[in-house]
């Protein structure tokens, strides 16, 4: 998981300096929407979460394009739900926090152009690798002292694939719509979870 990281931020870097080398590359930022699938492990149920989400992409040869991008949710969501009430001690206030990281890289191709008044459709997949860090916090309700701390990962290499919308109106900048979805599957603690699910991106785009 590691190695599949380090790859496809090397591809993000080497995609910045194309344009010097005379060569097409294309950075996006995004705000994501994420429909969270059920997580067995942590018993959340289907959720909607908001990160931010960078991406880069080169052109290989006509309309085809090496992508990478990096996506994170900017603040821990704290879930006390996530514990069922009897499950432990009612003086007992359990909560739970999630950092989420999506790393991806794969394939596109486009059709269109990336200018002012004009429209492009970009269809891509390939390969991602998503991290769950959930850290759980016990505490006492009466004074508020905690008893203990517990920190688990999950992680899960997968796919991602999307079809995106983009239309230009100034000069290399251009507006982008995407819609696709992630399948992360995960085995932690003997239940299996998809640590992905559907995504739909807002986002601005420049040509380099």
């Amino acid at each position: 998981m590691k190695k599949l990281a380090a790859l496809i931020l090397v591809a993000l870097s080497g995609s910045a300096v194309l344009p010097a080398a005379g060569g097409r590359a294309i950075l996006n930022l995004y705000g994501t929407g994420l429909k969270v699938a059920q997580n067995k492990f942590t018993e959340q149920e289907r959720r909607d979460k908001a990160y931010f989400e960078v991406k880069a992409a080169f052109a290989l040869s006509g309309n085809l394009y090496l992508w990478a991008s990096h996506g994170y949710f900017p603040m821990r969501d704290s879930w006390k739900d996530w514990d069922q009430k009897g499950s432990f001690d009612p003086d007992l206030d359990v909560n739970r926090k999630l950092g989420k990281r999506i790393i991806a890289g794969g394939c596109g191709v486009y059709m269109g152009y990336f200018e002012p008044g004009q429209f492009a459709v970009r269809a891509e997949a390939g390969v991602c690798h998503v991290a769950n860090d959930i850290t759980t916090v016990s505490n006492y309700v009466a004074d508020g002292g905690m008893l203990r701390t517990l920190e688990d990962r999950q992680r899960a290499i997968g796919g991602r694939a999307s079809l995106a919308f983009t239309y230009g109106f100034y000069r290399s900048v251009f507006a982008e719509l995407a819609l696709g979805y992630t399948l992360a599957p995960d085995k932690t603690g003997g239940k299996r979870s998809n640590l992905g699910g559907v995504h739909l991106a807002l986002g601005l785009g420049m040509q380099l």
